[in-house]
């Protein structure tokens, strides 16, 4: 079912809610990456169903169908409003379930920062190859441009650079994204240093972290660091880590994802009570 909430400066964000066919053991609350948007997640989404899960989420200001110039946050801390709204909301509505939140990507750097800043009561948190730092430094030009532009016009665009074929070995998960007519490859000047200012955050305060958190990244992701996923896994003893070899930047789309599935569930349903 449709799922919307309207932040304090009138943005709209549009999202969906997948129910399981019984009463919810558990609920899900997804955080997805940069240029993307929630509906990507829709076959995931049912694994968790299938497993008497609620999985839930709503698109990113600017992604998705949710208003807001593409590639455009104006900082974090819209972010961190939005899912104080849905674990409020999910809270009121089902006061007994217990609720993980799940970051991917750029939404897994988000997910890391706010555990550190707002210390939510949840029961833990999956994350997956977050954006802590970029596997490989962007070009000095873009930088430039970018601290040239933050106080002069941060809503200014860029293009990634994202290189699909980095995403999955699954041919047909790279030709689905590159065809969402959803999906963009834009980037403002204020969300990049927000996600740099984020990830020096989350490297400097890990031993904050105070609930359980299972981080899983790629041995070959070419996008977010796995070294820096190890690093900050070293600095908390509330993270569960594995890195997957010869995974890329998408383990829930790569040719082992059940394998993926069956390590989150099961970390999940260890984490319940």
């Amino acid at each position: 079912m449709d799922l919307n909430i309207r932040l304090s400066d009138g943005l709209l964000l549009r999202g969906y809610k997948w129910s399981p066919s019984g009463e919810a053991k558990a609920s899900v609350i997804m955080v997805h990456g940069l240029g993307e948007h929630i509906m990507r997640y829709s076959d995931w989404a049912t694994k968790f169903t299938s497993a008497g899960i609620m999985f839930q989420g709503v698109d990113l200001p600017g992604h998705g169908r949710s208003d807001g110039k593409r590639g455009h946050i104006k900082n974090y801390d819209q972010i961190d409003e939005m899912l104080d709204i849905l674990l409020e909301e999910s809270a009121k509505s089902y006061p007994e379930r217990p609720v993980f939140i799940y970051g991917h990507s750029m939404g897994g750097g988000i997910v890391l920062a706010y555990l550190i800043k707002r210390n939510p009561h949840i029961k833990g948190a999956i994350v997956t190859s977050p954006w802590i730092r970029l596997a490989f430094p962007p070009s000095g030009a873009k930088v430039t441009l970018a601290r040239i532009m933050k106080s002069i016009l941060p809503s200014l665009t860029q293009h990634t650079g994202l290189v699909t074929e980095h995403l999955s070995h699954k041919q047909d998960e790279v030709d689905k994204y590159e065809k969402d007519p959803l999906v963009h490859g834009r980037i403002s000047v204020s969300l990049f240093f927000s996600a740099v200012s984020s990830g020096e955050y989350i490297m400097k305060n890990a031993e904050s972290i105070n609930v359980p958190v299972l981080l899983l990244h790629g041995a070959e992701d070419k996008i977010t660091s796995p070294a820096a996923s190890m690093e900050i896994a070293s600095r908390s003893n509330k993270i569960t880590f594995r890195l997957w070899e010869g995974g890329y930047h998408e383990l829930h789309n790569e040719p082992f994802r059940d394998e993926v599935f069956s390590v989150i569930i099961d970390w999940i349903k260890s984490n319940m009570e």
